[in-house]
């Protein structure tokens, strides 16, 4: 325990240094996803607190970072996450990863096939950028069949206030690209990449809080999401190239897929894991919702044009901690945030097994809301009082805005507990 406690205290816990834009072959690092930690955090975690062929938990597993880090380092993983998007993120980065293992070449032969079809398209009209907002005022640049052509794939039709006439037809067309494919695997592929360019080809610049408020853009402007969608397929390729040399430099003599099987991914509310036995877990590494900070789910709205589901307004209701709930009543807001953690961490204590840990990385949600509590030290308390835990190690450590856009957060502390 000593020796153990010596390392963590000499770990530089900010990782200040560490981004998409200076590791973007970081598998971690696509597509975007809203206040994730950096996956330094679970690596060293993982990496300590661990070894080979143990299994790793995430209940909050947001795109899959604990997940991927677990792989790295030929350890099982369980995801849960009761944000759809985050889910289906996560499924297709290991539907991909299972892909790769198979063949390395899917990716390339996506781009190479997608770049007969798509490259050297003619623009339909030639203003870069128009008035925002007026659905009606937006509507005169678009061919007069297009509201049909949206209804016809099942795409909402207020996308057209949020890009640019060009560039939502370059998106419909990688769209039909990807719903034309027989291939499972291509599928997944192609809705990866495409996924992961709708925020960066989106007319809306400012903070994504906007689109998690549904503040569609002032000025629409056109990007092109064609070169954008195979720089995404390039990037792409490149980042599980680099993930499968990490992998077998250090698991030479593994199986990646049969360990990839042998995991678990679902969707659902870390409050109810009755599908994860008991005392099967060998450690938790988690960064739930901090209180009123994040709408997780609406903050995928882009997304949700394309690829609706019918358990949006559901997931919504049942987030824990919302941001939409910053306006309540603080009483009733913060104890019913503190009675949900509460059956988080009753389920974590019946999962995880004796003497092992669990990681939790929490920080203090800023707003009128939060401003009378000290949440981060409540559920502490709450962790050792009500559930038995031994807490051995809490560090405070800086969250980069330039790294980390966590709603008003500039500090989270990290905590190591023991199952006794």
């Amino acid at each position: 325990m000593e020796n153990l406690l010596q390392t963590l205290n000499q770990i530089n816990w900010d990782f200040s240094d560490y981004s998409s834009t200076k590791y973007p072959l970081d598998l971690n690092s696509i597509p975007w996803y809203p206040a994730t930690f950096p996956a330094p955090i679970p690596k060293f975690l993982i990496a300590l607190l661990t070894k080979q062929g143990d299994t790793v938990l995430d209940p909050f597993g947001g795109k899959g970072t604990t997940a991927v880090e677990s792989i790295k380092q030929n350890r099982q993983f369980i995801y849960n996450d009761l944000n759809p998007f985050a889910f289906d993120i996560a499924n297709n980065i290991f539907q991909m990863m299972e892909c790769c293992g198979n063949n390395r070449d899917v990716i390339t032969r996506v781009y190479n096939e997608d770049i007969l079809l798509l490259k050297n398209k003619n623009r339909t009209n030639e203003v870069d950028t128009y008035e925002g907002k007026n659905f009606e005022d937006i509507s005169k640049y678009y061919p007069n069949d297009f509201l049909m052509r949206l209804e016809n794939l099942n795409v909402n039709k207020d996308v057209i206030l949020w890009y640019h006439v060009d560039t939502l037809i370059e998106l419909l067309d990688i769209y039909e690209q990807l719903l034309s494919v027989t291939k499972e695997q291509t599928y997944f592929v192609r809705k990866f990449a495409l996924v992961s360019i709708l925020k960066e080809t989106c007319s809306q610049r400012g903070h994504f809080t906007y689109v998690t408020d549904n503040c569609a853009p002032k000025k629409i402007l056109y990007y092109n999401a064609i070169s954008a969608y195979f720089a995404m397929l390039e990037r792409i390729q490149l980042a599980f190239d680099d993930f499968f040399k990490q992998y077998y430099t250090v698991n030479e003599k593994n199986n990646i897929l049969s360990l990839i099987n042998k995991s678990q991914i679902y969707q659902g509310d870390a409050r109810k894991l009755d599908w994860i036995n008991d005392a099967s877990v060998d450690l938790v590494v988690t960064s739930p919702p901090y209180l009123c900070a994040q709408d997780y789910v609406k903050t995928m709205r882009l997304t949700n044009f394309f690829f609706p589901t019918e358990e949006f307004k559901s997931s919504v209701a049942n987030e824990i901690g919302s941001r939409s709930r910053r306006n309540g009543n603080p009483s009733i807001v913060v104890n019913d945030f503190y009675s949900a953690m509460n059956d988080v961490i009753s389920e974590v204590n019946r999962v995880l097994k004796s003497k092992k840990y669990f990681c939790l990385i929490v920080g203090q949600g800023k707003g009128k809301i939060t401003q009378d509590y000290d949440t981060v030290s409540d559920l502490i308390n709450l962790i050792i009082n009500n559930h038995g835990f031994e807490e051995i190690f809490r560090t405070s450590r800086k969250i980069s805005y330039k790294v980390v856009r966590v709603g008003g957060v500039d500090y989270e502390e990290i905590i190591i507990f023991r199952k006794k």
